[in-house]
């Protein structure tokens, strides 16, 4: 799946920036506890399969590395003894030695690596030495020896000495054997990590055991099974590995070095599973999670990982559109510090790995209320009202989030330049006129994003408001505006937040032209994709229920307001975005409760997500938030068309 023109473009120069940046250093990994660690911080390596890398052009990996980076993968698993498709660019040769320029590719491959910060995973494998494998144990007692010392000045490597070591054919290595390669390395590196991986199922209690008591690896490398149940089994296989290890007295960390991947088998995953498998990971306790790629194991295809060579192109270009969406999305998602992860997938909205309402008329979609301004301030004096406390507000909002929820609402608006009041003249903002974040506002939002999560619930969090977007100086602080806030969701690990760039953008209070034009918020759009890779980002349009060609095509999802739109024209304003295959959602709505519950009903037969306004109640001051009582019909409609 490649790029368009424009997003590669914006993608080069976000990677550009970070690296200009001073993101450029020499990376140590370590371990503390059942976490590794980069330079001291306890970090979960997400990262991806680069097998065949040591053949791919210097230009490949530096922009494979670069996606890489600006995604928030931190890893890559690279082969020093490959030789797939007839293809031989092992690092070493069938008696162990430096195998050139293929070693020399390997130290630079690292280094590169070292540069933005990456660990690289280092692998051999026993085999036909034909094939750039090492035949015995002479030889691989060779090789380690020869890779140890060409590695050892560089510290984001570790190295996994004996592939699926388990597997009885050429690829079988003894216990003992293992552990006499991983003395032979530190005799040289006394401080190198190193593992063997093991596959063909789940290790048992006794195969752990000898991982740990024979082998003495520095951490498990267990490839699980490759099969449709696998994703959601990883939680518990994790905690089970963690509780034999506490009952044997040695307890190391468990990384996940190569799960299941696509054109392997029967079961073709999607990215949805690659999603849950990495959370899971992660949930369960791992300290790393791999998107792990390769060719067809029968007929033709992308190689991927396995062959990089020119006339197959770089590692990025291969993927196809599932491995690049889960490539983009899971660093974020399996990082998250939220309990609740928000998807999107084939135009359906998923919580937790778990389709949305599931079973219910709106199965799939993201109904929702619009609470903009549970975050307000007032800095004007002159118009500020009377007594109002932000905080105090805020707390009578998150008070409520139990009983909107358990009315069927899945997510909640809310905006860094709040909505509305029923007054003219507030300043309400978290931006600076530079575009930079207000700490103290932040704080708000953050205690809003929290408690959702803890309901379960989702934020889409907008940025600009019509009235407010003349705090910003010019277009560069809108677009710093855009950075800051995408930096900061995916900084605070807020999986369960979509964004909103700008509420009804062809709105005349808007004075910037960035954010009144569909092509400016369309760039906007693309530059918070560009910034991170997988947030979910729109912007939406007037409440008439249409939206531009431009902003709909660099959208993730389509956003309108039916507010301005008569219950019975709402199926045919559905009917006509469905031409952009993307998940329709409408996040506003004002009409009286009898038409507000029809609205629902009929956006939810129609196929699009539907989102309440209560202005008086809920936007305008003085602010009252009261669960399902802000609207008892309207609430109880949402609550018959989001249960089973």
């Amino acid at each position: 799946m490649k790029r368009s023109p424009r997003a590669s473009h914006l993608h080069h120069l976000v990677a550009t920036t970070i690296f200009a940046a001073g993101t450029a250093r020499a990376v140590t990994l370590g371990i503390d506890g059942g976490q590794f660690t980069l330079d001291g911080k306890p970090t979960f390596l997400v990262g991806i399969s680069y097998y065949g890398g040591l053949g791919a052009p210097q230009e490949f990996i530096a922009k494979d590395f670069d996606d890489l980076e600006v995604s928030g993968l931190n890893w890559v698993r690279v082969w020093a003894t490959w030789g797939a498709h007839d293809n031989n660019v092992s690092a070493v040769d069938p008696d162990g030695k430096a195998r050139e320029p293929s070693l020399g590719n390997l130290k630079w491959l690292v280094e590169q690596a070292d540069m933005r910060g990456l660990v690289v995973d280092v692998t051999l494998s026993r085999g036909d030495g034909a094939k750039g494998l090492v035949p015995t144990q002479a030889a691989h007692l060779e090789a380690v020896a020869t890779l140890a010392r060409a590695l050892k000045p560089l510290r984001n490597v570790y190295f996994d000495v004996a592939n699926e070591r388990n597997i009885r054919d050429a690829r079988f290595v003894f216990h003992e054997e293992i552990k006499a390669l991983r003395d032979r390395i530190r005799e040289i590196d006394p401080n190198r990590l190193v593992t063997a991986s093991h596959a063909g199922g789940d290790l048992s209690r006794k195969e752990l055991e000898a991982y740990l008591s024979e082998s003495q690896v520095d951490f498990l490398a267990p490839h699980r099974p490759r099969d449709a149940a696998s994703p959601w089994q990883t939680v518990e296989k994790t905690r089970e590995l963690q509780r034999w290890m506490k009952d044997l007295g040695r307890l190391i960390l468990v990384h996940y070095q190569e799960p299941f991947r696509r054109d392997y088998g029967p079961w073709q995953p999607t990215a949805l599973d690659f999603l849950i498998d990495a959370r899971q990971a992660r949930e369960g306790g791992a300290a790393g999670w791999c998107l792990h790629n390769g060719s067809p194991k029968h007929g033709d295809g992308p190689r991927r990982s396995f062959d990089m060579r020119p006339e197959h192109g770089r590692l990025f270009d291969q993927l196809d559109n599932d491995e690049r969406l889960a490539a983009d999305q899971v660093s974020r998602i399996s990082t998250g510090t939220t309990k609740t992860w928000l998807s999107l997938l084939d135009g359906r909205w998923y919580l937790n790995g778990r389709l949305t309402c599931l079973g219910a008329k709106a199965e799939g979609l993201l109904m929702n209320v619009r609470m903009v301004n549970a975050v307000f301030e007032d800095a004007n004096q002159k118009t500020r009202p009377k007594g109002f406390d932000p905080d105090a507000n805020t707390e009578s909002f998150l008070a409520q989030i139990p009983d909107y929820v358990a009315h069927g609402i899945r997510a909640f608006t809310v905006f860094l330049q709040g909505g509305m009041p029923g007054y003219e003249g507030a300043i309400n903002s978290a931006f600076t006129p530079d575009g930079e974040l207000r700490p103290e506002y932040l704080a708000r939002v953050e205690r809003v994003i929290r408690a959702a999560d803890e309901a379960g619930a989702a934020v889409i969090l907008g940025c600009y408001y019509q009235r407010q977007d003349q705090i910003l100086r010019d277009a560069t602080a809108v677009r710093a505006g855009v950075v800051n806030t995408a930096r900061w969701v995916r900084n605070q690990g807020l999986a369960n937040v979509a964004l909103e760039l700008a509420n009804e953008y062809p709105h005349g209070g808007f004075d910037h032209p960035i954010l009144k034009t569909p092509a400016g918020v369309a760039e906007l759009i693309r530059l918070a994709k560009a910034t991170v890779p997988g947030i979910l980002v729109s912007a939406s349009g007037v409440g008439n229920g249409k939206c531009d060609d431009e902003v709909c095509e660099a959208a993730d999802f389509v956003l309108v307001h039916f507010n301005g739109t008569p219950v019975e024209q709402i199926p045919a304003r559905v009917e006509a975005l469905k031409r952009y295959g993307k998940a329709l959602v409408c996040n506003e709505d004002d009409k009286n409760s009898a038409d507000s519950a029809r609205a629902a009903e009929v956006s939810v037969a129609a196929g699009c997500s539907w989102g309440l306004m209560r202005s008086g109640v809920n936007q305008y001051v003085s602010f009252a938030f009261n669960g399902a009582a802000d609207d008892p019909v309207v609430y109880g409609k949402l609550k018959e068309l989001t249960s089973p």
